[in-house]
């Protein structure tokens, strides 16, 4: 989805370019290449500084590492320097100047204190992480529940927070067991250290979707989105090809196995209790392991692509030590050929009745057609109460503000609404809570942390005449309304399909549609590899007070069966009147 997701690069050429029980599996690494065990004050730190890129090579800062092997593979950071950069990344990634951090510690215990006076303990004599409330420690400062719904960037200026429809249930507390990983935490002369990675992937990943590279001459961090940043990702490339050592392998393994174990949304569905077992059941292990680069990034990619074939799990890219020309993935799970060949067709479809392009607004008889394949963020600074948008409008918000005028005009023809989902594959969560609000009159989003338990329904509600008042006016409830869904109508499309239908004000058209009901999450692994997978945030609904799930997609309430059907607007509107398809 995601927060900003689509399908990116599927396959090849073809493909479009917890319960807490199971963070507490042990995971059996080879043990005789560890040496000392750290965590005591024998060990030997050494460090210095490395230097910091936030987004890009410009944005330049220095960052104290520590080691305790000599290749200096695994860098450690002590407690202080984690708050401050757990921090920096909520205000500079996530515009969230409100997150405040203070880091105390108790002999072998860090603590970090927000300001909303949720901790995280950084506990080295055990080699535990925990949290009595995980989500609160990680939602923004400016949010009343306890999982935010939108964007990092929070909402947009023609959209408001229904606070009092609003409500959210907290989840039960978080000890992640890092000694059954092969994880150490080190306690020395008074303080803590933490491995880079693991802060990388416990604190940043899922809360700024931010994922650090370290690559033994210095630290990127990469902001995941829809544009793949390649061009800064590259510069990690710069130490050269070469062998992972033992430890370094040993390390990425332990670390995989415990964000899969963790944050991956789809274990109960999938019937996987703990993916340690799992590697080695689908004889995956000793290649994730491998000191090989490519092995083991061959392995990485198979498992994401063919054993998970989620659609949201995808290998991004290499290790530093695998180089950035090395092609990991070669084969795909029958879901991902599935949606590519369904894809296919529909593209053929729809370019048969619309060789250039298919308009975003397009009015047939009485009848208007929205259409946009993906719910494109609003561009910052963009500001549509100042300079109204067009029909030439790049973003969705834009794009459905112009639409919503050209129906509502004076003497507008439109009776007839259609939504057209079809190609839709996912996007950004603000503006799918904008469109389902000017749609609906108002909109909620509902979701589910497997990982804690907890839960958020949040609602919204959009000012779609841009008069300045979120008001009865701000809806296209007294039109006739249908949306077109279909298997590609993924994640966030997906999402948004289930809504229209739970409203039983909209009629769904065309076939079940995709799923995809967690929202994607980046990792990166110690060796540099760059991954994403359905995290533990689970896009759901809410029926009869209970949540479930959006991943089996959503029936329609009208079958169409050819994609050429789908776009064949004449007889559709016919049909819609009542002419027969």
């Amino acid at each position: 989805m995601n927060k900003r997701f689509r399908i990116i690069s599927l396959i090849m050429s073809v493909i479009i370019s917890a319960g807490l029980c199971g963070c507490n599996v042990s995971v059996k690494l080879p043990q005789e290449d560890k040496g000392a065990v750290p965590g005591s004050e024998d060990v030997t730190l050494t460090g210095g500084e490395y230097p910091f890129y936030l987004g890009s090579t410009d944005n330049e800062s220095t960052i104290r590492l520590y080691f305790t092997d000599e290749g200096r593979d695994i860098p450690y950071i002590d407690a202080d320097t984690a708050g401050e950069l757990i921090e920096r990344m909520f205000h500079e990634s996530n515009r969230d100047g409100g997150f405040d951090l203070t880091v105390s510690t108790d002999g072998n215990v860090a603590t970090l204190t927000r300001e909303n006076s949720s901790s995280m303990k950084i506990d080295t004599e055990n080699d535990v992480i925990s949290f009595e409330d995980y989500d609160s420690f990680f939602t923004p400062s400016w949010s009343d529940t306890v999982i935010d719904t939108l964007e990092h960037y929070g909402t947009i200026n023609c959209l408001q927070i229904n606070e009092d429809r609003s409500y959210s249930c907290k989840g039960s507390g978080v000890e992640i067991d890092l000694e059954k990983y092969g994880i150490d935490l080190i306690g020395k002369d008074g303080k803590c250290y933490i491995p880079l990675q693991t802060v990388s992937d416990i604190a940043l990943s899922l809360p700024c979707y931010v994922s650090l590279i370290y690559n033994k001459e210095a630290v990127y961090a990469v902001e995941f989105s829809l544009e793949d940043n390649k061009e800064f990702i590259s510069k990690s490339y710069s130490v050269g090809k070469g062998k992972r050592s033992r430890a370094l392998a040993d390390f990425s393994y332990g670390e995989l196995c415990m964000i899969m174990d963790c944050f991956y949304g789809l274990k109960e569905s999938q019937e996987i209790e703990e993916f340690d077992r799992f590697f080695l059941k689908t004889g995956l292990k000793d290649r994730l392991l491998s000191e090989d680069p490519e092995e083991s990034a061959e392995a990485l990619a198979k498992f994401l692509h063919v054993y998970l074939d989620d659609l949201h799990s995808f290998y991004l890219n290499n290790s530093y030590l695998a180089g950035k020309d090395f092609k990991a993935y070669k084969d795909f799970g029958s879901s991902y050929y599935s949606y590519v060949t369904t894809r296919e067709r529909f593209i053929k479809a729809r370019k048969e009745q619309y060789p250039d392009v298919v308009p975003g607004y397009e009015e047939i008889d009485n009848t208007a057609y929205v259409t946009f394949d993906e719910f494109y963020a609003l561009k910052e600074g963009t500001d549509y109460y100042k300079e109204p948008p067009t029909a030439e409008a790049k973003d969705t918000v834009g794009l459905l503000l112009y639409a919503f005028g050209q129906i509502t005009r004076e003497d507008s023809p439109v009776e007839n609404v259609v939504l057209d989902l079809s190609l839709n594959g996912g996007g950004d969560q603000t503006t799918t809570c904008f469109v389902l609000s000017m749609i609906l009159g108002g909109s909620s989003m509902t979701i589910k942390d497997t990982l804690t338990g907890a839960y958020v329904h949040e609602c919204f509600k959009a000012d779609a005449n841009l008069d300045g008042v979120f008001d009865e006016k701000d809806s296209l409830a007294g039109y006739n309304l249908y949306c077109l869904g279909s298997p590609l109508s993924f994640s966030c499309g997906n999402m948004a399909v289930s809504e229209l239908k739970d409203s039983h004000i909209v009629t769904i058209l065309g076939q079940t549609s995709g799923g995809g009901t967690c929202i994607v999450l980046p990792f990166t692994l110690a060796d540099g590899t760059l991954l994403r997978v359905s995290s533990c945030r689970r896009l759901s609904h809410i029926k009869n007070g209970a949540v479930y799930d959006l991943d089996l997609g959503i029936e329609p309430d009208i079958y169409i069966g050819k994609p050429s059907e789908f776009y064949d607007r004449e007889a559709l509107t016919s049909y819609i009147n009542g002419g027969g398809i």
